[in-house]
Formats: structure tokens, sequence, C-alpha cells
């Protein structure tokens, strides 16, 4: 047993009304193999997995692909500021896999601490904010939407002005000027100015015209 995991054992002990109250879970993980040496029991009312089933299993497999990339990433990035000296508590949002197989939610606060046989481990606490994460996440999803409605208004808007506006148009040529003066074949202007596509056919009064009328 190490030497962190012997300390947090013995304060549970000590504190066993308090530990089994517990809302976050308490662990350690071997930076090496990135399994877990010890969690408290608090972790089945956040995961569905007991303590004993969690140390059964590495941290990559609790974790959804992406989150468990953000923390072997973070662990790159830390563990070079530890070696020279800088000690971090580092605060994380991180997606994982219930036992149920459902995702939620966690907030871990975690740093790197020193084993007396040298050994590189993470000391660090999970919280559930699967409630706050969805909310974030419906908020954002709204706001998108509000967005793309307000675009899309804009659109019409514009689109309704060009329609209904006065266009330069050439009596000779057909083309029609813009707001920058350039000007544009009509069939160009309205691809340009509107998310219309034209169709080319012919109407009754041309088709008389350049193929005659039929008896």
């Amino acid at each position: 047993m190490t030497d962190n995991v012997a300390k947090i054992k013995e304060l549970e002990k000590n504190h066993r009304l308090l530990s089994e109250n517990l809302i976050d879970a308490i662990w350690t993980l071997d930076v090496k193999t990135l399994r877990f040496d010890y969690i408290t029991e608090s972790i089945k009312d956040i995961s569905g997995f007991s303590s004993e089933e969690y140390l059964e299993t590495s941290a990559g497999e609790r974790l959804t692909p992406k989150s468990f990339k953000q923390i072997t990433d973070l662990l790159t990035e830390e563990i070079p500021r530890f070696e020279k000296g800088i000690k971090n508590v580092r605060a994380v949002e991180v997606e994982l896999i219930h036992k149920l197989g459902h995702h939620y939610w966690a907030e871990i606060k975690a740093r790197l601490v020193r084993e007396v046989n040298g050994d590189l481990k993470v000391i660090g606490i999970t919280r559930d904010i699967t409630k706050r994460k969805t909310a974030e996440i419906q908020k954002d999803r709204l706001i998108s939407d509000l967005k793309k409605a307000i675009d899309e208004k804009e659109t019409l808007l514009k689109e309704n002005k060009i329609l209904r506006g006065l266009l330069p148009i050439c009596s000779g040529c057909k083309r029609i000027r813009d707001e920058d003066g350039k000007w544009w074949p009509l069939d160009a202007y309205v691809r340009k100015a509107t998310p219309a596509e034209l169709t080319h056919t012919i109407c009754l009064d041309c088709k008389d015209i350049f193929y005659g009328k039929r008896d």
C-alpha cells in the first residue's frame, strides 16, 4: 500500500461518518498504468460502479475517448512542470461512462504527488456535475438556435428589401446594377442576392414567337 493511499484510508477510518456520506469521490491514480489505487465507495452514487469494480479497470475504460485524451494531454503538460517543482491543482470537466451505459459529466480536481518509492501518482476528487453541464449544453444549443433564427430573419428581410425595392436595370441588355455599381445578368444577380435557383423554360408567348403557332 502506498503512503498516500494509507493516509487516505486512515482519514477514512477516523472519519467514517464523513466518508460514508461523501457526495464527491476521492481517489488516487497511478500515472504509469493509469489505474486507480484507491477510490471511496461514494463513486457508486456517481458512476454506478462500486469502488471494487472501479479498481479493476483503468481510467481509459471509464472516460469517453475525447475526455481520456483530454486527461492524457493534461498529464503530458503537467508532469514536466511537477518535475521542475511546480505543483498545481488542476480542475477539468470530463465526460464518463455510467455503469448503465449512459454518459455523465464530472468535475475533477487533482494534483500530482511523488511517493516515497518514487512512483508518481495523482490524487483527485470527482464531483458529479451532470445537471449543471446538461443545463449549459441546452443553453448553448438554445443560443445557437436563436442566432440561426435571427440570421435567417435578417436574410429574409434583406431578400424582401431587394425584391420590393427599385432595381436599376439596363433597358438594353436587361442587366441589373448592384449597390456597388457592378452590372449583373438577371439570373446571376438573383443567385447573388437570394438563395433562389433559376430554371430555364419558355413562356407560351415566346413559344409562339420562336416555334410558331400550331393549329
